[in-house]
C-alpha cells in the first residue's frame, strides 16, 4: 500500500475564529507538536509540550477545543482506538486509513480511495448512508519489522505490551 502524501488545501490559519483570519498561537502549537512526530499523542501530551511558562495556564478543554478546530478543518485527524491525535497531510481526511505499529506506536496515513468506495457501496445497498468512516489497522512497521529484536514469536506482544502513547 503506497502512501499517497499532499498538502492540505486549507491552510491552518482557517481553524481560527481570530479577527482577520489569524490563527492563535494555541492552534498554531498544536499543529507544530504534531507536525514534529510520527507517533499519536493524547490531548494530555499535547498540552504538556504546548504549556509555556510565559503564558496563562492551559486546561485541558482548552486543548481539546483547539483539537476540535483543527479536526473540523481537516488538519488533525483522531485514532478512536488511541485516543490520540495525528496531523493530517492530504486534502481529503475522509479516504485515510491509519496504520498504527503495535511495537513502537508510530501511525501513518495512507489515503486509499478504493476501499472507502467499497465500504460506501456495500453500506448503500442496506440503504445506510455513511457519515463518519474509521479506518485503523494495527501490525508491525517496517523499521520495527526490520529490527533484529523482532522474532517471528513476538509478532503476537501481550495487549499490555502494546504503547499508548508516543515515547516521553
Amino acid at each position: 500500500m503506497k502512501e499517497h502524501v499532499t498538502q492540505p488545501s486549507r491552510g491552518v490559519h482557517q481553524a481560527s475564529n481570530a479577527p482577520n483570519g489569524r490563527i492563535t498561537s494555541l492552534l498554531s502549537d498544536v499543529i507544530e507538536v504534531l507536525t514534529e512526530t510520527d507517533f499519536p499523542l493524547s490531548a494530555y501530551d499535547i498540552l504538556r509540550c504546548v504549556s509555556r511558562s510565559d503564558r496563562r495556564r492551559l486546561a485541558p478543554p482548552t486543548i481539546y477545543r483547539a483539537l476540535e478546530k483543527l479536526i473540523a478543518n481537516g488538519l488533525v485527524g483522531r485514532l478512536e482506538s488511541r485516543n490520540a491525535f495525528v496531523r493530517i497531510r492530504t486534502g481529503d481526511p475522509s479516504r485515510l486509513v491509519y496504520c498504527i505499529c503495535d511495537r513502537c506506536g508510530a501511525a501513518q496515513a495512507v489515503e486509499n480511495t478504493s476501499s472507502c468506495q467499497l465500504i460506501d457501496s456495500a453500506a448503500e445497498t442496506l440503504g445506510f448512508q455513511v457519515r463518519h468512516r474509521v479506518m485503523e489497522v494495527q501490525g508491525v512497521c517496517a523499521q520495527c519489522s526490520t529490527c533484529p529484536s523482532f522474532s517471528s514469536a513476538s509478532q503476537h506482544p501481550n495487549q499490555n505490551d502494546l504503547p499508548t502513547r508516543a515515547p516521553k
